[in-house]
Parts: C-alpha cells; structure tokens; sequence
C-alpha cells in the first residue's frame, strides 16, 4: 500500500533593477548645471559643519547622505530603513530614535534647510521650464524635517511569489 502526501512549495523570487534611464540621467544632468549643485554644497557643507562636532556627526551624517541624493534627484526614490527590521520590538525603538532625533535636526538646522529647499523650489516653479526641477525641492523640504530613517534607492524591487505542488510517496510495509 502507497501513501501519497502532497505539500504545496512557496518560494519568493525578488527582482532588483535599476530605474534609472537615459532621461533620468539626462535631468539629472541640467539640474546639476542648472541649480542643483548650490543645494548640494549647502547641505554638503552643512553636514562637514555638524560633523566637526562630536555630538552632530549623526545629523551631520544625514545632511551628508541627503546631499549626495542632492547631486542625482531623478529616478531615485525615498524608503524607510524601518521597514527591513523584522522583530517589532526593534522596530518600534527605532522609530522612537528617529522620532527623537528627527525633531532635534527640525528645531535646530532642518527648518533653515527646508526654507532654502522651498524658496528654491518656489523659484523654480514659477518657470514653465523649472517645473520638473521644482518637484526634487519640494521632496527635499519633506526631507528637511525628517531626514532620519530614511535612505535612497535607485532599485526597484519586483517580487514574484512561486507555488509548486509536490507529491511524495512513502512506502509502507505491508
């Protein structure tokens, strides 16, 4: 006599391709020469400032890592680190850090940052041209106020779930 047991296999395949194109880095580009590279030298400097003291190198850090999103806006998307955690405990602490230190980095240097991301911004959506270059300041005025647990990717992730049915046969003795 045969038993016959059946499982069902799920496997998760992850896709990572880069989102960037031909267009992308074409606005890349203009923005570079056209504008964006007064924003990265503020927020570069900026972060070299914070980071000369002891007690700024994490916001010195982030102001860091914000102006190099700075240099590249297009094709690049915000995630939040949090996410990638899987024990919700540790989860839940490190959102509470970055609350913390999100409104430290907005009471002390955020809110002068987001001032010149928005008159920047302003500035340039006033022109029919600038309008595309407007959308990366009015994200970096979001940014400017929580810049903490968040990191900036290029890759677009694609999951594709895969189920298979197995059979296995045992044999039993008789």
């Amino acid at each position: 006599m045969m038993r016959t047991e059946s499982r069902q296999l799920v496997k998760e395949i992850s896709f990572h391709n880069d989102r960037r194109g031909a267009c992308s880095w074409i606005l890349n580009l203009l923005w570079l020469v056209l504008g964006g590279w007064h924003m990265w030298l503020t927020w570069f400097l900026t972060g070299i400032a914070l980071c000369a003291t002891i007690v700024g190198i994490p916001c010195g850090w982030q102001a860091i890592k914000i102006s190099i999103f700075l240099l590249f806006p297009f094709g690049k998307s915000i995630t939040y680190t949090h996410e990638n955690i899987e024990d919700e405990a540790g989860r839940c602490c490190f959102r509470s850090c970055n609350c913390f230190l999100n409104v430290v980095w907005a009471v002390t240097v955020g809110w002068i940052l987001a001032l010149q991301a928005l008159l920047t911004g302003v500035a340039l959506f006033v022109t029919i041209i600038g309008i595309p270059f407007a959308i990366p300041c009015f994200k970096l005025t979001y940014l400017c106020f929580c810049p903490f647990g968040v990191d900036f990717t290029a890759e677009e992730v694609q999951t594709i779930v895969v189920t298979s049915s197995t059979t296995n046969y045992h044999s039993m003795p008789v």
